[in-house]
């Protein structure tokens, strides 16, 4: 950037000023990773790794593996060369008795350590300690208590909380459903829940991968109202929310006597704040520009809630068994086991113990939302570490998804919102065509024949702003597929071993599509959420870059994992938010979810991705959304407002996926010297609305020395947002 003289001298006296003040507040160096301790002979491109490091990525903070021997050479300075230090699940089930000593001498002397599950559960001859888990004292209670408890060291159960906690661990609304009023401590019952352990399988997680795998792969029933008429009854039984989840062959937990003297952690609960942005809405309506997003009500919450997932309601989660009253914040907590996660002082630092394998539940599970939580809570709260947003410009906004599956969806309820109202005259919003002749069987004449039907290719067209309605709409919707052909036949019939069949499905699906709008697709859904591997493998060698996605519910954009493996390079996928067990208005109508709870829903969502600076996808069908404008219209007219005050944005899923990517290769590193803090950037094409975010806790104002980028701040944080350029670079004074 060519800056004038005077603005070059202001900034030299600035920067003289600021080191002036460094200098004589003796501030500590920052360190700017999070630091993951892996055993000596760890495979860092292993799935226990790979999850961690990928996570870390995604939620823009930089990490960095060190091995059991490289963090003992740092014996006592550890906690001074360490910012954050992580002891993760599945990767570090073994440890020594010199590391485990090692982990508790870094808390002890100042360090802020994050102590997954499993990690050091075994001693390096493979077998539990003796009596309970070595890190009992440093945690707070006891665990991985085998010789005691054996068949019942491990539990099964739900996960509950506070609302205000659940948002701190950038759960979003719906991810959570109400739990029932707490009368009782854990272990007054008659029967609890329990997953096999043993020295083999130090935390059941072996014994319970086919039960977790088949979780994840269950379709949901998502047709429109139109596709569901078509059903008969068998089918909308088997698809239907109401059905229990499908049995996993064999047993893979016992139903015997609750642990009596399990933790009361359900009782150690505290009434939490709860976020919201009146104060938000109210400043705006006043004029005022600059706004604080993160007021809170002057009650208190002590509702518990559990956090659930679409068509299930209340997932279960094991955990070890606890015993003892934890002696710090209890953020999760289980009806029936005791602890699920907390944090505590010990000696100078903090430990915050999570009583759930996140790893594998993201590799094995795809259910990655516990892991980004957890993750962005340690190292934003407890380690107040920068991190580089994964929102452009650090804007918050959401993506919405339309599913739009046979004729009537296109003909009737998409021309009716067009031409009566003004919901498709907001967004951008990702829309996505289900193309074919025939919707639920082969020959029902029900689909949109978009290949032929000259009425639904002007519909499409008009949607996309493009050939004679070019410029008719205020905003440019991205227009994608959704699935191959026949929404119900590929929706219900695609696996993994029929490629050869299905394949040419999605073929005719997209080059439809295509040939109506004459642009290359980069969006997908798929129907019933079925999305076999090899179907993803072909949409990202033909350039999709994003999709609609049934698993990870409750996340951000993430590239996702399946059976330990993740899913694609750069395909990125968009997880629904669903409220609780549901996520459509079809849905809704059908298990008495009123307008006022739905659409109190989405304003919900809406604060929640300003206040945390991110993006979720929400999804409908046409006629959904014609049927229940009074649940959506006063969430887009509040959008329309929160656009125009820049809080709020709406973006499609195919930017998010560019951006993202671009993000990715973005290079970047914060050094400290002389009471400086310098920030370094790098792009090979642009560093365009990168951004990043600090805690005005840990820093003072940010001043770019070179490069272009505009610094903002709201009560809390500091965002320092690229304009262009490859390289920028700014400094601060740690406080």
């Amino acid at each position: 950037m060519n800056r004038h003289p005077l603005q070059r001298l202001a900034g030299a006296l600035v920067l003289a000023g600021l080191t002036a003040l460094a200098t004589s507040a003796h501030a500590a160096p920052i360190k700017d990773s999070l630091v993951l301790l892996v055993p000596d002979n760890a495979d860092l491109a292993s799935w226990q790794v790979k999850v961690w490091t990928d996570t870390a990525q995604e939620e823009g903070y930089r990490l960095q593996t060190m091995t059991d021997a490289q963090f003992l050479a740092l014996g006592t300075t550890s906690a001074a060369n360490i910012a954050g230090l992580v002891v993760p699940d599945s990767a570090h089930i073994q440890a020594s008795d010199a590391v485990v000593a090692a982990v508790k001498q870094y808390a002890n002397l100042g360090g802020k350590l994050m102590l997954v599950y499993d990690a050091g559960a075994l001693t390096d001859s493979t077998v539990y300690a003796p009596v309970k888990s070595r890190f009992s004292d440093l945690v707070g209670v006891d665990y991985v208590m085998y010789e005691a408890l054996r068949d019942r060291v491990v539990g099964f159960g739900p996960v509950v909380g506070t609302r205000a906690r659940l948002d701190s661990l950038s759960l979003p609304p719906g991810k959570y459903t109400p739990w029932g009023t707490v009368t009782s401590v854990a272990g007054t019952a008659a029967a609890a829940t329990f997953v096999p352990a043993s020295p083999a399988d130090a935390g059941g997680s072996k014994h319970m991968r086919p039960a977790i795998e088949e979780r994840a792969r269950r379709g949901v029933d998502e047709g429109s109202a139109n596709v569901r008429r078509l059903r008969d009854q068998t089918l909308r039984n088997l698809l239907g929310l109401a059905s229990n989840p499908v049995a996993v062959t064999g047993t893979p937990v016992t139903i015997t006597s609750r642990v009596s003297t399990a933790s009361p952690a359900i009782t150690q609960h505290l009434g939490d704040n709860v976020l919201n942005v009146t104060t938000l809405i109210r400043t705006l309506l006043q004029g005022t520009s600059t706004v604080n997003v993160t007021g809170t009500t002057s009650a208190t919450d002590k509702q518990l809630n559990a956090i659930s997932g679409y068509g299930y309601g209340p997932i279960d989660y094991f955990s070890y068994i606890t015993q003892g009253t934890f002696p710090g914040q209890v953020y999760l907590s289980s009806p029936d086991h005791g602890l699920v996660a907390g944090v505590r002082p010990t000696g100078s630092g903090k430990v915050m113990f999570v009583n759930l394998p996140l790893g594998y539940f993201k590799a094995i599970g795809t259910d990655s939302a516990p892991l980004h939580g957890f993750m962005n809570l340690f190292a934003t709260e407890q380690v107040g570490l920068p991190k580089m947003s994964m929102q452009p410009r650090g804007k918050g906004g959401l993506i919405y998804n339309w599913h739009v599956d046979d004729g009537d969806d296109l003909l009737t309820d998409v021309k009716t919102l067009l031409d009566t109202t003004s919901v498709l005259k907001r967004g951008p919003f990702s829309i996505h065509f289900t193309a074919g002749h025939d919707v639920v069987t082969l020959g029902d004449n029900n689909g949109m024949f978009l290949d032929t039907n000259a009425k639904s290719q002007d519909l499409v067209r008009r949607l996309g702003n493009l050939g004679a309605w070019a410029g008719k709409l205020p905003v440019q919707h991205e227009l994608g597929s959704h699935g191959g052909w026949n929404h119900d036949l590929y929706g219900l019939g695609a696996n993994e071993t029929n490629q050869a069949t299905y394949l040419p499905w999605l073929e005719l699906n997209f080059a439809a599509i295509e040939r109506t709008t004459g642009k290359k697709i980069r969006e997908y859904s798929a129907p019933v959420g079925n999305n076999p591997t090899w179907a993803v493998n072909w949409l990202e060698n033909r350039g999709v870059n994003s999709m609609y996605f049934v698993g990870d519910t409750g996340a951000p954009g993430v590239r996702s994992w399946r059976a330990g493996n993740r899913l694609s390079k750069a395909l990125w996928s968009y997880p629904i938010v669903p409220l609780g067990k549901y996520a459509t208005f079809e849905e809704f109508d059908l298990f008495g979810i009123s307008d006022a709870t739905s659409g109190q829903w989405l304003i919900d969502l809406q604060d929640f991705v300003i206040n945390h600076r991110t993006n979720r996808l929400f999804y409908n069908h046409p006629p959904g959304a014609r049927g229940h404008l009074p649940a959506l219209q006063p969430m887009l007219a509040r959008a329309d407002l929160l656009q125009l005050f820049g809080q709020f944005k709406w973006y499609t899923m195919g930017q998010m996926a560019a951006f993202s990517q671009q993000r990715l290769a973005t290079t970047w590193s914060a050094t400290t010297a002389s009471g400086l803090t310098t920030f370094n950037a790098s792009h090979p094409t642009s560093l365009k609305d990168q951004t990043w975010v600090l805690p005005r806790s840990k820093f003072g104002t940010p001043f770019v020395t070179s490069g272009s980028a505009t610094v903002t701040a709201d009560s809390n944080e500091w965002v320092i947002a690229a304009n262009g350029g490859t390289q920028l670079r700014f400094v601060t004074a740690p406080r």
